[in-house]
């Protein structure tokens, strides 16, 4: 029997194990609407979940434990209803799209080299379940509108419709904004069609199309003192990244027995990620002759079928595959035309085709022996690449490039669980971990010794202990100490003036304690109303324990804040409900070496300052059809920044303030 436990997952669940590993659920429907981009809302109650803020709404910067770069979240496995959303899961590990918040019920939290519930990866994942095609769902129809800040406005549709046999759903969100500097603009455009069959016993078939496009300038990067003098500067006017997916997803559940489930996902996915960007500039006089277009494009297949049986007193057994195969063409043009799309046949600099190809196989068993569980786990996984360059770069003596790599590594895992009385347990895990290289690691377009690439996977094992508990009506907390040793970190590093080479850098230890604790204070009134107060967040402490890299062992590894720190409030009425939520991130450092960079007017300070965000939202419902709400993102309009990259400061969001309308079938 599974703990009485507020936001406790299943001890197994569409053929997942989760005892024995520390997760975490969130209902995003407890609180008020909020309208994206806006990470710190909807992160707020999943402890020690980094945001490294920036405006662009089609990228998202996320790290954990710090665990690497938060660039374009490499470090954390992103899932929609248990289907990747990295470009690529291991070549290219980078996120451009997150479904919209309107359309997510809850976010499953888990940590531990994902439990291998999903992958070897080395930190968390998170998985959005979001509001897809349901037969057993009455009509209903909702449209919202919102404007705010900057030019924004935001709008949000959704229609269902279920019969007992046959469920449909449809949703469009659209959004665009100005932005407070030149060239930070965005416009953004997602839908979904979703069908669900459930007229045969025991079995639901469904179909999910999800389409997404976004287009978003970029304004530029700036030195610490352009940061100082003028924060909405543009350096970069011209710049522009442009988004396209579509995901397709055929699933089927199946509940074979009273003791066995069938869950099958088959999902065909393609992305399109587009790029122009030239150097920065302050005076038109000082205009870049040419700028880059680059593209590169993913259309990937892929299977993941899992099984469970329960069996004996309580135990279950799951067993799975993951299958598929990405193909990754990728090209550069160099045209002197920096506010065109063109690609000029004449301006091709290099074209590459990348292909990648894996399979896993994985069984966890979950033996219960009274209030202890133990649950190991193995997983083998092969990944091939195969990457090739289609014509000799003009400008490097290397002949083209012509990969073909494979590796397998065989992964364990182990969970406890103990539980106490109903209402509390305590759990540890133990999981290996590893990434595989990326693209670049292996076959660099741009380098000169790209021939010579060919670093060492990465790997880790990850250690967890914590007990997590209800002791009374209404409060629940979850504390963890937890260890994470960090081996062959893959960094690229200059060799000489013009080259760079990928190379497996040293070793980190990342330990500490994280925690979370609410409470409900109207748990014991007899009213329908709620006061849940929230206070979570993670102490850290990280450090270089190995590097080639001369003076770089004993520093701290770049975004390892030693606190992160999230407490609020969650007020919900039958007709209002209000969220505070306050961000506390300690300062930082943006790179290993510890050290600024550059000098004089170009220099970027080694340290991101510390800083705190309050974020306020809020909704009125005005009897059963119409509903106000509206929020301030950074209410107390801090200014601040917390990303930053070889070519400057990334500003964060200074206050913005949006309002809307909520119409209800």
């Amino acid at each position: 029997m599974d703990p009485l436990l507020p936001q406790n997952m299943k001890s197994v669940d569409a053929g997942r194990v989760f005892s024995g590993k520390k997760t975490t659920t969130v209902d995003l429907d407890e609180q008020p609407t909020f309208v994206e981009p806006n990470l710190r809302q909807m992160f707020s109650r999943l402890p020690g979940l980094f945001v490294s803020d920036q405006k662009i709404p089609s990228i998202y910067n996320v790290n954990y434990r710090g665990l690497g770069d938060p660039h374009e979240s490499e470090f954390v496995a992103f899932f929609q209803d248990g289907i990747p959303l990295a470009s690529d899961l291991f070549g290219y590990a980078t996120i451009y799209y997150l479904p919209p918040a309107q359309r997510v019920e809850r976010i499953e939290f888990v940590r531990g080299g994902s439990g291998l519930l999903y992958g070897p990866q080395i930190g968390p994942t998170l998985n959005f379940v979001t509001r897809d095609a349901d037969a057993d769902a009455a009509f209903g129809a909702r449209t919202e509108h919102s404007i705010g800040s900057d030019g924004f406005y935001s709008t949000y549709n959704e229609a269902r419709w279920g019969n007992g046999d046959w469920g449909l759903m449809a949703s469009y969100d659209h959004r665009e904004a100005d932005g407070p500097r030149d060239n930070e603009d965005y416009e953004v455009d997602s839908g979904y069609f979703g069908v669900e069959y459930a007229g045969l016993e025991g079995i639901r078939i469904g179909f999910d199309l999800t389409m997404y496009q976004s287009d978003s300038g970029e304004a530029g990067r700036l030195s610490s003192a352009e940061f100082a003098a003028d924060r909405d500067q543009t350096l970069t006017p011209f710049n522009r990244v442009k988004i396209d997916r579509t995901i397709a997803a055929l699933t089927w559940d199946q509940q074979i027995s009273d003791e066995a489930t069938l869950n099958a996902r088959l999902w065909h996915s393609y992305q399109d990620r587009f790029s122009r960007r030239s150097g920065q500039f302050v005076d038109p006089a000082d205009e870049p002759a040419t700028t880059n277009i680059d593209q590169q494009e993913f259309t990937t297949t892929g299977l993941d079928a899992r099984l469970a049986q329960a069996w004996g007193d309580g135990h279950a057994l799951t067993i799975g595959t993951t299958l598929y195969r990405t193909d990754s063409p990728r090209t550069r043009f160099v045209s002197d035309d920096i506010r065109s799309d063109r690609q000029n046949p004449d301006d091709l600099v290099f074209d590459q085709d990348r292909e990648m190809t894996y399979s896993a196989v994985f069984v966890e068993n979950l033996f219960r022996f009274g209030n202890f569980s133990l649950t190991p786990a193995l997983r083998y996984e092969n990944v091939n690449y195969d990457l090739f360059e289609n014509l000799k770069r003009a400008d490097l003596d290397r002949d083209p490039v012509d990969v073909d790599k494979d590796s397998s590594e065989l992964l364990f895992g182990l969970g406890g669980m103990v539980q106490v009385g109903r209402s509390s347990e305590a759990y540890v895990n133990i999981s290996e971990s590893y990434r595989p290289q990326r693209f670049d690691d292996l076959a660099n377009p741009t380098a000169e010794l790209a021939a010579e690439n060919g670093p060492d996977i990465s790997k880790a094992m990850n250690y967890e202990i914590g007990f997590r508990s209800s002791p009374i009506n209404g409060l629940l907390f979850d504390v963890s100490l937890f260890r994470i040793d960090f081996e062959d970190k893959i960094e690229q590093i200059q060799v000489n003036v013009s080259d760079v080479l990928r190379i497996n850098s040293g070793d980190s230890r990342h330990e500490g304690l994280e925690f979370s604790v609410e409470y409900d204070l109207f748990a014991n009134r007899s009213t329908a109303s709620r006061l849940l107060t929230f206070f979570n967040g993670s102490l850290l402490d990280a450090e270089i324990t190995e590097s080639v890299n001369a003076g770089r062992v004993g520093n701290t590894p770049a975004f390892a804040p030693e606190y992160l720190v999230r407490a609020g409030f969650i007020y919900d009425t039958p007709v209002f409900n209000a969220t505070l939520t306050a961000t506390l991130v300690d300062e930082q450092f943006w790179q290993d070496s510890n050290s600024p960079r550059g000098s004089g007017g170009d220099l970027i300070e080694a340290v991101i300052p510390a800083y705190e965000v309050l974020d306020f939202s809020a909704e009125y419902r005005l009897g059963e059809n119409w509903t106000l709400f509206g929020g301030i993102n950074n209410l107390l309009d801090e200014d601040y920044y917390s990303r930053v990259r070889s070519d400057g400061i990334e500003p964060a969001a200074e206050r913005t303030v949006y309002g809307g309308f909520r119409f209800e079938l």
